[in-house]
């Protein structure tokens, strides 16, 4: 399927968006009850995810993911006694304005009870409190902790580590190298400020230190000064979180400014499937280090996914195993419930979850499962999904890896 076509049948610009919004609101308060939903009435999930913008990179295998898991469960007969899923799905454009707009849609225009995906932790938190006061269930692939700190009655569920795990990773990996004396050059972003005091701490508890620390702003037409200032500290090592668009700006200042001084990125920024080499080309990107939350990538389950997603056994993908657990948990969820209302079938999510049941991974085998009253322990492509009392997953593990001759090559997984 074409990028156009996708965009033709799942997208609507922000304008025609809120457009929409205007007239929904006034028929609202002409018409303020909701007609109950007919037995083989479809059940409609929405999805808010990149497809361009710095991080649409990862929309495609996401969406990919999602509606492999939909199609399986509409083609083994649907749920609740025949009703099939229907899921629509929204270009974030990795804006958080875009994101809003695509939010309101799914709510007031196509009725959805649950959005999933969410990759991007601004636009996540720009677009929780639209779902929570419409009861419904947000599932998100973003990590920075503020998106599930406050109260929000068990209706957001992250699949993802929290931003403040990641920091220490990144720690680990850099001492593992011998940087002891390092310098931070952190993108202004919720989900990176969270991860650097973690950072610090993990190398401080190590007996190292941090020599320096600037944060800059994404977007900037150049970062040749905070290049200049970070490296020009000659720390050990730079650690370096951000995404795709600023890395390669930043990487490239430093290649031409001739500095050498190792680097340890996120793997969103020095892969994002391969992007990242295509931006800088091999001679730049060498020798860079990065790490990122992965799925399983040794287990038979995350095995199993590849085949379903017609992939070579090698292919690592860093969301896309969340979205099919995303999607895998809500028709569970409904399932168990035996209702679709988001506000009842939350409920159920983290007892589908979390050990205690039969261990499955095919969400087909669970459905089954499930309605010969059998309890169930879900198992993800992308993790365990076990999750907290928060709703954050637990028991995350994070794939480090170096760009050595053009290619990624795995290091070791962290847990």
């Amino acid at each position: 399927m074409s990028k156009t076509e996708r965009s033709t049948r799942t997208s609507i610009t922000r304008r025609r968006a809120l457009q929409g919004m205007g007239a929904l609101a006034g028929a609202a308060v002409a018409a303020p009850w909701v007609r109950p939903a007919a037995a083989n009435e479809p059940i409609p999930i929405g999805m808010v995810i990149p497809f361009t913008g710095a991080t649409g990179a990862y929309g495609p295998e996401m969406e990919k993911a999602a509606r492999l898991v939909a199609k399986q469960i509409n083609d083994a007969g649907g749920l609740l006694g025949g009703r099939q899923i229907e899921l629509i799905i929204e270009d974030s454009e990795s804006i958080p304005t875009a994101g809003v707009a695509a939010t309101k849609k799914l709510l007031e225009v196509n009725r959805v009870e649950a959005i999933i995906g969410y990759w991007g932790s601004p636009i996540a938190m720009a677009s929780k409190q639209l779902i929570l006061d419409a009861g419904k269930v947000m599932m998100v692939s973003c990590a920075a902790d503020a998106v599930t700190q406050e109260p929000h009655g068990g209706h957001i569920w992250r699949f993802q580590a929290k931003s403040t795990q990641w920091g220490p990773a990144g720690a680990k990996i850099m001492q593992q190298n011998g940087q002891n004396r390092v310098a931070v050059l952190a993108q202004q972003n919720p989900f990176v400020i969270s991860m650097v005091e973690p950072f610090r701490a993990e190398i401080e508890r190590n007996g190292g230190e941090i020599v320096k620390e600037v944060v800059y702003n994404p977007d900037q037409p150049s970062y040749r000064a905070e290049v200049e200032e970070v490296f020009a500290m000659e720390p050990d090592g730079v650690f370096i979180p951000g995404l795709l668009t600023d890395f390669s700006s930043i990487v490239k200042e430093y290649y031409r400014a001739g500095f050498t001084t190792p680097i340890t990125s996120l793997s969103i920024a020095a892969d994002a499937n391969g992007k990242f080499l295509e931006n800088v080309g091999a001679e730049i990107a060498e020798g860079v280090h990065h790490f990122q939350p992965a799925p399983p990538i040794d287990s038979e389950n995350y095995k199993r996914f590849l085949t379903e997603m017609g992939e070579s056994a090698d292919t690592v993908f860093l969301f896309a195993g969340n979205a099919y657990d995303q999607m895998s948990m809500t028709a569970l969820a409904i399932e168990k419930a035996g209702n679709a209302d988001g506000k009842v079938w939350t409920k159920e999510v983290m007892g589908l979850a979390n050990p205690g049941g039969v261990k499955t991974m095919d969400p087909i085998e669970a459905l089954d499962l499930l309605r010969a009253g059998e309890d169930i322990d879900f198992i993800g492509a992308g993790s365990d999904c076990d999750f907290d009392d928060q709703g954050d997953q637990v028991n995350r593990h994070f794939l480090h890896r170096v760009i050595r001759d053009g290619e990624n090559v795995k290091v070791q997984v962290i847990t």
